[in-house]
């Protein structure tokens, strides 16, 4: 549904996911270059499979930055359901691989053209800056959902977003930031786990690989917010994301979820 196509903002506009790594800086003063070369690669590789599965976004890398943005212009309710589906699986996938990430999905003016000379790719843009400022005020291990991208699709369908967090799909903050739930395929079975005969073992091998994705990245997650408990760290700000984190996970999953999917992440159940 495009309800706005007489509003040049919206016309005009693009959806972006702006994702950083956390502690890129440190892997790369601390590990080798073939390490950093494999961790790109291995963070590249959820952009590129979503860009072939969906053929509507395109992805920037530069350094430690990620911008998945929409390749064609114009508000449309696709677009916002993709991206925050999208954003919520990459990053799902990238904790899997025990890459810590941070991002921000924003809506509007973002432009990618070549140089006159055809030798650069130039990109910039609101939705850019906007996107990035909110993902550096952030301090957890997540995707947030700016204003700018919910409410053209609330618009268009009122009382939707509110109804999503009711499903937990995310979390409402006050100052009307969504916090996503980036694992979705956990989220949706959340009905089913519990019926006899709907899921066998082993969970490795169910809805491959968004699912096993979901387990591994909470593991990752609940494992380092663990080791930092363990040496008294509370406070730090590495310690602070994975704490602040786990605690936002446990309420938009539920306790019992949450305590569900780590012993699914168990050898015996996983494997």
């Amino acid at each position: 549904m495009q309800p706005f196509q007489n509003d040049p903002a919206l016309a005009n506009g693009r959806y972006l996911l702006f994702l950083d790594i956390l502690g890129f800086s440190e892997l790369v003063e601390t590990r080798g270059h073939e390490d950093v070369y494999a961790t790109i690669e291995k963070a590249l590789e959820p952009f590129h499979r979503w860009e072939r599965l969906n053929g509507q976004f395109r992805t920037i890398y530069f350094s430690d930055t990620f911008v998945y943005y929409q390749e064609s212009k114009g508000y449309g309710d696709w677009a916002f359901l993709d991206i925050y589906a999208i954003g919520g699986m990459v990053l799902s996938a990238l904790l899997a691989a025990r890459i810590p990430a941070r991002g921000a999905i924003s809506f509007g003016e973002f432009e990618v053209k070549s140089d006159s000379s055809s030798r650069h790719q130039l990109y910039f843009g609101r939705a850019m800056v906007e996107a990035y400022r909110a993902e550096q005020r952030e301090k957890w291990i997540g995707i947030t959902i700016l204003p700018s991208a919910w409410k053209p699709y609330d618009t268009g369908t009122p009382g939707i977003i509110d109804q999503f967090a009711s499903e937990k799909v995310w979390l409402r903050r006050e100052d009307d930031v969504l916090l996503l739930n980036p694992f979705i395929k956990l989220r949706s079975w959340r009905d089913m786990l519990w019926l006899p005969g709907e899921v066998k073992k082993p969970y490795s091998t169910h809805d491959a690989p968004e699912f096993p994705n979901d387990i591994l990245g909470l593991k990752f997650l609940r494992e380092t917010a663990a080791a930092y408990a363990n040496r008294n760290d509370f406070l730090s700000p590495a310690a602070v994301k994975y704490h602040v984190t786990i605690a936002y996970l446990k309420k938009v999953l539920g306790e019992e979820l949450f305590d569900w999917a780590e012993q699914a992440s168990k050898p015996e159940n996983f494997d």
